[in-house]
C-alpha cells in the first residue's frame, strides 16, 4: 500500500492506519510519505496548515510510530526527509516564480497566483522548522 502526501489530510491516524492494516495480508507493506510535527506550531502556522494545506492535528514522531504499531504494523522505519523536502519546496517556489510568464500563458494568472500562494505557504512552513517530512515503511504483522 502506498500513500504520497495524503494521510496528512486525515486527522484520525489511528483509525486510518487500522483500516489500512485491515486491507493488507500478513507480511504486506505500507509506504507512506507524509508530514509530521517536529515541534509546536505557531498560531500563523496552524492557520496556514488548516487553510492552505488542509491538514491539522499532525502527529509527532512517537505518536505516528505508536499508531502504526497499535494498528498491527511492525518493522517500522521512520525516515526523516525534512531537510530534503525543505530544499525541494524552496527550490520549487523559486522555479515557479522564475517561470511565471510561461505558466500564466498556459494556465492563466488566477491559477498561477493560487499555486504561488500554496507553494509559498508550504515553503514558509518548512522554513519555520516545525513540520517535518517523513518516509515511513512498515510491515503488517
Amino acid at each position: 500500500m502506498v500513500s504520497f502526501l495524503v494521510f496528512l489530510h486525515i486527522p484520525d491516524k489511528l483509525s486510518l492506519l487500522k483500516n489500512c492494516a485491515a486491507m493488507l495480508k500478513s507480511g504486506g507493506s505500507i509506504f507512506i510519505e507524509d508530514y509530521y510535527c517536529i515541534s509546536s506550531f505557531t498560531e500563523s502556522e496552524v492557520k496556514a496548515l488548516a487553510e492552505d494545506v488542509y491538514c491539522k492535528d499532525l502527529p509527532i514522531k512517537e505518536e505516528y510510530i505508536s499508531a502504526l504499531k497499535e494498528s498491527g504494523f511492525h518493522n517500522v522505519q521512520f525516515i526523516d526527509k525534512t531537510r530534503d523536502w525543505t530544499d525541494y519546496v524552496n527550490e520549487r517556489v523559486e522555479a515557479f516564480i522564475s517561470n511565471r510568464h510561461n505558466y500564466e500563458k498556459i494556465h492563466g494568472q488566477a491559477t498561477y497566483l493560487s499555486l504561488l500562494h500554496f507553494y509559498t505557504s508550504v515553503s514558509k512552513l518548512f522554513k519555520g522548522q516545525h513540520p517535518g517530512g517523513v518516509r515511513i515503511i512498515a510491515e503488517k504483522v
